[in-house]
């Protein structure tokens, strides 16, 4: 009878404790239900807030334009390019030969320095200016091969002269004083203001680029809305006068003095420009209550 009453104690011991896990059971299965909307719910509300909708890039009418515009320049300076060359059988006598013939150059290009009335040139030493000086062997070529003619001494010098005035006599001096050993190699004017005329044909360019913008705009039946790119195309200067000369002129009963006409030059500048354009109200409207007439 003992063996009964144990047997029925453990069932119901056993029933209690099967009905406890299954209670436990229950409550963990709706906690992870909870829980599991409360995180839909969550990355739902995350991912609408986050989501952007751009809107579609319109499309616009551009019209692109070049403006050009010149300038004119008064030349006021003068710039001679010269060398100095003399061939000899030594080094020495070359270079020595050559510097002579230098001093008489400078002291012909400065005989009107001390004398302010006076109408020859002053070319002070601040305004001659030494490009390059060389030393080299020439060679022939003959049966017997190649043979020595000496060395060759080459100074070459810029002369500045204010004005274009005396750009004739400034080359006849040069050629006078320095006889057989010079090559005159060039003249250049000069203008101090190009710089300011480059600077006004630019905005000249950009008004004239402006100007056929708004006659083809309103001829179109647009309007001009802004400016999208402006962008300097270059500048084109016009080309330097130069007097060469192969040969030096030696002073004489014929010699005439070289006549050089200084006049003036022209910079042109060119600009690019990109304007966004509008259809005009009018315009629009018309073309709408056409379509719609359609």
């Amino acid at each position: 009878m003992s063996d009964s009453i144990l047997t029925g104690k453990a069932r119901r011991l056993l029933a209690i404790g099967l009905a406890g896990a299954l209670i436990a059971a229950g409550a963990l299965l709706a906690m992870t239900g909870t829980n599991a909307v409360g995180a839909e719910e969550y990355i739902e509300k995350k991912v609408t807030e986050t989501v952007t909708t751009w809107p579609e890039k319109s499309s616009s009418t551009t019209l692109t334009i070049e403006g050009a515009a010149t300038r004119s320049i008064e030349r006021d300076g003068t710039v001679a390019r010269f060398s100095i060359t003399v061939l000899d059988t030594s080094v020495r006598d070359a270079v020595s030969t050559g510097n002579s013939a230098l001093a008489d150059v400078r002291t012909a290009l400065q005989m009107g320095c001390n004398d302010d009335n006076s109408e020859q040139l002053c070319v002070p030493n601040d305004q001659l200016q030494t490009t390059s000086i060389r030393i080299s062997e020439q060679f022939d070529w003959t049966e017997q091969g190649r043979v020595s003619l000496g060395f060759e001494y080459r100074n070459s010098l810029l002369a500045r002269l204010d004005g274009v005035d005396q750009a004739g006599l400034l080359i006849d001096t040069i050629l006078i004083a320095g006889g057989d050993h010079v090559r005159f190699d060039g003249l250049d004017f000069t203008a101090s203001g190009r710089a300011e005329a480059e600077r006004l044909a630019l905005l000249d360019a950009i008004d004239d680029a402006q100007a056929t913008a708004d006659s083809i705009a309103a001829h179109m039946g647009y309007e001009i809305v802004r400016v999208v790119e402006l962008s300097p195309v270059g500048s084109l200067t016009a080309s330097r006068t130069v007097l060469e000369s192969a040969e030096a002129v030696m002073a004489d009963d014929s010699f005439e003095p070289t006549p050089v006409f200084g006049g003036s030059e022209s910079v042109t500048s060119r600009v690019r420009m990109v304007f966004e354009l509008r259809r005009l109200a009018e315009v629009e409207e018309r073309a709408t209550d056409e379509s719609n007439d359609n």
